[in-house]
């Protein structure tokens, strides 16, 4: 991907479609925007020739790096081949040092600030490379290799002067599950790995480091069937799954594993397919945006069409993924030092102009429903409604220009000259600690880091209401990051609210894992009836409640749900839900093994 220019970049290759095996040595561009796909066929200086398994990295200005590779003869090559995207130019510089012996397959990725480009691995005559070394861009000179580990058919990137590898194949074509870095100033090499048990009954198996302390992460992350594409936002690494070669595997996900936390989460499971239908190839990546390319799928005729004919473009800010240097302020100093200056006058009474109100977060009585109504008048009277006696909150102190600019319904309101324009004062009929959190994202342009998750997905709910696009994507980055039984139910609803319908689904499935342990929550019996039918619909018609063991070891009894003859677990919550109910629902153990399966029925 060159993202300056928007293009994705393609060169070499060989032909599958008319099994000449062919090598290419042509260019083809592809504009991101348009999807117009360009064949450069003439390009000055010098051409490569042909080649495959070679690495084509960005570098500035337009410039790409080629390096390596295998030609027609079967020669492994070491070249090293620059193209000025802009001008359509092929160069060779001359380099400096003791030049890698030459290998495909290999894995290529630039240092932080783009002055090194690292390579490591590969192939070359039936042996796996195990070597990394770099070449110092600003003088063009190879450094000496260092030991790293075998692999070939792997991806590489460079975070916190680490070089990390995923995915690929070792001498033996194992696939292995470890994640491992390589440490480019003491060269020490450290590796983590998943473990098929459950980590303390947590959703996430327990991943462990070198030394046996574990993190929360996706078992066998690279040994579950299907193909795998890495694309690499900042500190995140992006897992796209896609279906396996075989055409009966349907099993498909998008995860992501952060380099600083050393921990994988779930983005989009087999429920949020986007990648039926189609072969994919290859994946690159611009900004918040993931382009997977490749070719059409006839799964009818047991065919596909090895030709890239098919481009899918993915919005990780969409399924919370966004880097998250993206998601925090600018990183332009002057930018964070506006953000700063005015957040400081959030809430101040000296100088605001502008008052707003909410409900108290102890009040829940008549009134106190979750986000479905627009801002009111405050009553006179320190109520938001005088039939309803809601107690008001405590004032926030505001200004109106700073809500103006930054918060369109205000601006709407102001220009309307609306009862709460010239009184200078408005209540939002939420809890205050919601509201709060609201404004101070319209003045610092973040989420305080001590809002509490249940808040944050409420504070979801008003990014929808109100059309704050990038409010939503603060919000889905720090829930997907705090999924926890107690407040899976809330999260769930507000998602469902939202319409947000990837969280809505995570969180649904969430709750189903650990059935047992939701439906005892505060926050689940907290859900109204209808909400609480709904959430028991998530389940496949023909899902059933896998029942547990108490802790004297003898079998639980309980209800079923099998989808027949009407005797859906759903009829236990209808109108006239009780405490008995209630007690129907919780009638499986709070263990990890009292959950639904959603998919298989059993």
């Amino acid at each position: 991907m060159c993202p300056e220019d928007h293009k994705i970049f393609i060169f070499g290759g060989f032909d599958f479609t008319m099994s000449t095996d062919e090598l290419f040595n042509s260019v083809m561009l592809i504009d991101a925007k348009t999807y117009k796909a360009t064949l450069i066929k003439e390009p000055a200086g010098t051409v490569p020739s042909g080649r495959h398994g070679h690495t084509a990295t960005y570098w500035k200005d337009g410039k790409l790096i080629i390096f390596g590779g295998e030609n027609e003869r079967g020669v492994f090559l070491n070249e090293l081949y620059i193209f000025d995207l802009r001008t359509h130019t092929w160069s060779s510089p001359t380099t400096y040092g003791r030049k890698p012996v030459g290998r495909s397959r290999h894995a290529a990725c630039l240092s932080e600030e783009g002055k090194r480009l690292y390579f490591c691995g590969g192939f070359r005559q039936h042996t796996v490379m195990s070597d990394i070394f770099c070449l110092d861009l600003e003088t063009m000179t190879w450094s000496d290799s260092r030991q790293f580990v075998a692999r070939y058919d792997h991806v590489a990137t460079v975070h916190n002067e680490k070089m990390w590898i995923f995915g690929g194949l070792t001498q033996d074509m194992d696939r292995p599950s470890e994640v491992i870095w390589f440490d480019l100033r003491t060269s020490a090499v450290a590796s983590l790995r998943f473990d098929d048990r459950l980590n303390d009954g947590e959703d996430d198996d327990g991943l462990r480091i070198g030394n046996g302390r574990s993190r929360r992460g996706t078992p066998n992350q690279d040994k579950r069937a299907g193909t795998h594409f890495y694309a690499f936002c900042g500190s995140t690494v992006i897992d796209f799954m896609t279906h396996g070669p075989a055409i009966h595997n349907t099993e498909t996900s998008i995860t992501s594993f952060d380099l600083t936390e050393l921990r994988w989460r779930t983005l989009a499971d087999s429920s949020c397919d986007i990648f039926s239908g189609n072969s994919w190839a290859y994946v690159a990546l611009s900004g918040t945006t993931a382009y997977l390319l490749g070719s059409a799928l006839y799964p009818e005729y047991g065919i596909e069409n090895e030709v890239i004919c098919r481009i899918l473009p993915i919005d990780l800010k969409y399924y919370g993924a966004a880097p998250k240097q993206n998601l925090q302020s600018p990183t332009v100093p002057e930018a964070e030092s506006l953000n700063a200056d005015i957040s400081t006058l959030f809430d101040d009474r000296e100088t605001s102009d502008f008052v707003i109100t909410a409900i108290p977060d102890d009040y829940d009585g008549p009134g106190s429903t979750s986000a479905s109504a627009p801002p009111q008048p405050a009553g006179d009277n320190n109520t938001a409604d005088a039939s309803l006696q809601v107690p008001v909150s405590d004032p926030i102190y505001v200004h109106a220009l700073i809500l103006q600019t930054r918060w369109p319904h205000f601006k709407r309101l102001s220009n309307s000259r609306m009862r709460e324009y010239h009184r200078k004062r408005m209540h939002i009929p939420e809890k205050y600690s919601t509201v709060r959190a609201l404004l101070y994202y319209l003045y610092s342009d973040t989420i305080a880091t001590t809002v509490s998750v249940v808040t944050v997905a409420k504070l979801l709910v008003l990014s929808n209401m109100y059309a704050l696009p990038r409010l939503r994507d603060l919000c889905i980055s720090r829930i997907q990051d705090g999924f926890d039984v107690a407040i899976a139910p809330t999260i769930w609803e507000c998602a469902k609210i939202a319409q947000e319908d990837v969280l809505r689904t995570s969180a649904a499935r969430f709750c189903l894992r650990h059935w047992g342990r939701v439906v005892r929550t505060k926050s689940f019996r907290s859900l109204s009836k209808s909400a609480m039918l709904e959430i028991c619909e998530e389940v496949d018609l023909e899902g059933q409640v896998i029942m547990g063991w108490d802790s004297h070891g003898r079998r639980r009894t309980g209800s079923s749900n099998g989808g027949h003859d009407g005797e859906s677990s759903g009829a236990m919550l209808d109108d006239g839900a009780s405490e008995a109910d209630m007690a129907m629902v919780e009638d499986i153990d709070s263990d990890a093994e009292g959950d639904v399966d959603a998919e298989s029925g059993a």
